[in-house]
């Protein structure tokens, strides 16, 4: 099993100097795909038309509210930047987290990285990949209310306690807008 490399880009998670082959939306249990990261993988992947897929392939696969250990495997739509989307319910608006009291926390976004992480190895494994870029931003900081420090906290965590059977994915990048939210991330890494 081979160490994963982990980094930070200070940009948009969609911009293709990220590198990225599959990228992850911190979404809802709907999959609506609304603003802040969600809204920006949208316009990214073809806007409504791309939601509509999006919808119809939680509806194929799942047919029910995505929980927290669910992760929603879609094309990029017509994005050339990523080839994949790995959906995450990282914020619930229909119940308080029991952690915090609000859409998300540390728990949560924890068990949402670990689901994604699986499911770029499950994508990774099914492509061959000797190396596999996922694209990340920090679930549940922003709409989510679990602030940038406790969002980066959480999902270090679950990459240090995540053995994937293989290690197919080789890079894990962080993107986040702006270099003090970059220096957070470094931090929690221990960068």
């Amino acid at each position: 099993m081979r160490a994963m490399d982990c980094r930070v880009f200070v940009g948009s998670l969609v911009d293709a100097s990220l590198r990225a082959d599959a990228i992850v939306n911190a979404s809802n249990p709907e999959v609506a795909l609304g603003t802040g990261v969600s809204g920006a993988i949208r316009e990214a992947c073809g806007g409504a038309p791309y939601q509509r897929l999006v919808r119809s392939a939680w509806e194929e696969e799942f047919d029910e509210p995505l929980g927290p250990d669910d992760c929603l495997v879609t094309t990029a739509g017509t994005a050339s930047a990523f080839r994949w989307v790995l959906h995450v319910a990282a914020v619930d608006y229909r119940k308080p987290d029991p952690e915090t009291g609000g859409p998300s926390g540390p728990t949560r976004i924890e068990r949402c990285t670990r689901a994604a992480l699986d499911a770029a190895e499950e994508l990774a494994m099914s492509e061959s990949a000797e190396s596999f870029v996922l694209g990340l931003p920090l679930l549940g900081a922003g709409h989510g209310g679990a602030g940038e420090t406790a969002s980066a906290g959480a999902m270090v965590r679950a990459l240090r306690g995540w053995a994937g059977p293989t290690r197919q994915v080789s890079t894990v990048v962080f993107a986040v807008l702006e270099e003090p939210t970059a220096r957070i991330v470094r931090a929690a890494l221990g960068l």
